[in-house]
């Protein structure tokens, strides 16, 4: 049974032109992910992994070519339907976790449903919720530096998922916890991904991306591979 398409990513390109020096960060990419996937996209450093996500993510726009979400195009809206997809759309979870460090880790997840109008008894059961569901329903009133890296990851993923997103982008989630932390990450991704979750996971560690149901290999901006991968 065929997956329902969630992203289209057709033929782009982004080109960087600085001081006369023109530069490709990715060349020529398409690719599809159907709802539920969960996918890592993986390559060293300066493979165009990094652009490739922002694009996806809405943080940037192709030179050339088309993103489709949820059957929208998104490459050539105007800014501000931009930042309204990304709210709406996409949940971001990063190496630097991006909390607002005075704020309580239930005042950070509320932060995107804030950007939304929602009601103020809305927005709190919700976020309550998601940080209950990531286990840290004993955290709520924890600022970031009362938590460990990994409860701060944990926080940022509450935050992503509170809008009900699309997709689950995360870029390095696990790049800045120790090994352990760093497991339990990837064991909360693969507890998200069995409820349905799509997941796009941006990684240079093998290891990481082995987590993921199929591993898009990046190199010199263009696609060098893309396959299943069986887990037992």
């Amino acid at each position: 049974m065929a997956r329902e398409e969630v992203l289209r990513v057709s033929h782009i390109s982004k080109v960087y032109r600085m001081d006369g020096v023109t530069f490709t960060a990715i060349d020529n990419v398409s690719l599809v992910v159907g709802s539920g996937e969960y996918v890592a996209i993986m390559g060293p450093s300066g493979s165009g992994k990094s652009t490739l996500m922002h694009t996806i993510g809405c943080l940037d726009r192709p030179t050339e070519g088309a993103v489709h979400i949820g059957g929208k195009d998104v490459s050539r809206v105007s800014d501000r339907e931009l930042a309204k997809i990304r709210n709406t759309s996409i949940g971001f979870v990063f190496q630097q976790f991006n909390l607002l460090r005075r704020t309580s880790a239930i005042a950070n997840v509320e932060l995107p449903l804030i950007y939304r109008g929602i009601s103020v008894s809305l927005r709190h059961a919700r976020a309550k919720q998601m940080l209950i569901d990531v286990g840290l329903g004993e955290k709520l009133s924890n600022f970031p530096s009362q938590l460990s890296g990994g409860q701060q990851q944990r926080v940022a993923i509450a935050r992503a998922l509170v809008t009900d997103p699309q997709i689950l982008l995360a870029d390095e989630p696990t790049g800045n916890l120790d090994s352990k932390s760093g497991a339990e990450i990837l064991s909360l991704f693969d507890s998200l991904h069995d409820k349905g979750r799509t997941i796009i996971l941006v990684t240079h560690e093998l290891e990481v991306a082995s987590r993921a149901r199929r591993i898009i290999r990046i190199a010199d901006g263009k696609i060098i591979e893309d396959k299943k991968v069986k887990h037992s």
